[in-house]
């Protein structure tokens, strides 16, 4: 059996049924959004059906601007019922004929002028069996929702492979600064000694003022910590990324605590290799930011 990883947000799917009371299709498209936010278009004699439908994709898509569109074809047999407003028909013909007259128009008014007007033709709306009706449209959106969601697996898996990459990567450097840090210090003890015996021209140095200072700099440029909680985020990243469905909340606020420790470090660290490192590793956070926005 095929590991759950994460989704995308991304996604199109597409069902199609036919039923006693005629043809369903319902296409689904789903994009990013911090929520469950769900946009639906139906027949009019079936707008009933609209909460039905929504508890029914929160199964499937627990978070993402969703876009339903139902779309109903009745059969051959039932054409429904066409016929003309006579009233309105009047009416528009009296207004015309004014018209024509206060313009001095010599054309005469035109069945055609009359027809051009949306409401003198009226289709009755045909009454459906709700119920009856849920039937065949519960079918539809769980294949729609199905397809679209085969979609958005394939997405994450996608977006799974490049965010545990980029993890990796990071882990990697990570640990070249762990191999750094305590160089800093003693490549700052050298550069002090050989500035104080300059100053000092040879003289006696105070060895007790010169181990505090060594002290406050080595205290000052511990990255220890935010090496030791870098890990447990990227751990933490680790874990959410393969406990499947709705990593997306979770990876958001680990990046963003992960991108505060390595601001610290770099901060910290005080050595341009480690600044170089510190830069490659938010250039890395940044793309994963971008990636995780579109995670479920």
């Amino acid at each position: 059996m095929e590991k759950i990883v994460i989704k995308s947000m991304t996604g199109f799917g597409k069902g199609e049924a036919k039923g006693k009371s005629g043809a369903f299709t319902v296409e689904i498209r789903t994009v990013n959004h911090r929520y469950f936010d769900l946009s639906s278009k139906v027949p009019n004699g079936m707008v009933i059906l609209e909460d039905r439908i929504k508890e029914l994709l929160r199964k499937d898509i627990k978070r993402g601007k969703i876009n339903l569109f139902l779309s109903h074809r009745s059969p051959e047999k039932d054409t429904g019922s066409i016929t003309v407003d006579k009233d309105a028909v009047n009416k528009y013909y009296k207004i015309l004929s004014e018209i024509k007259k206060r313009m001095n128009i010599k054309e005469e008014v035109r069945i055609s002028h009359i027809l051009s007007f949306p409401d003198v033709i009226v289709r009755e709306q045909k009454s459906f069996d709700i119920e009856a009706v849920w039937v065949t449209i519960k079918k539809v959106v769980i294949k729609a929702a199905s397809d679209c969601n085969k979609m958005r697996a394939r997405e994450g898996k996608a977006l799974y492979e490049d965010l545990s990459l980029r993890v990796s990567r990071i882990s990697g450097y990570v640990d070249s600064v762990s191999g750094l840090a305590p160089g800093v210090v003693v490549e700052y003890k050298r550069k002090l000694d050989s500035r104080i015996k300059d100053i000092a021209n040879n003289q006696a140095i105070d060895g007790a003022r010169l181990e505090t200072e060594l002290a406050i700099f080595a205290k000052q440029c511990d990255v220890s910590e935010e090496i030791t909680r870098a890990k447990s985020h990227l751990e933490g990243m680790i874990k959410a990324l393969n406990e499947g469905e709705e990593a997306g909340r979770k990876l958001d606020f680990i990046l963003q605590e992960l991108n505060r420790e390595i601001n610290t470090l770099g901060a910290k660290a005080n050595d341009i290799k480690i600044s170089r490192i510190v830069i490659n590793i938010k250039s890395e956070l940044e793309k994963m930011r971008e990636q995780a926005q579109n995670v479920e």
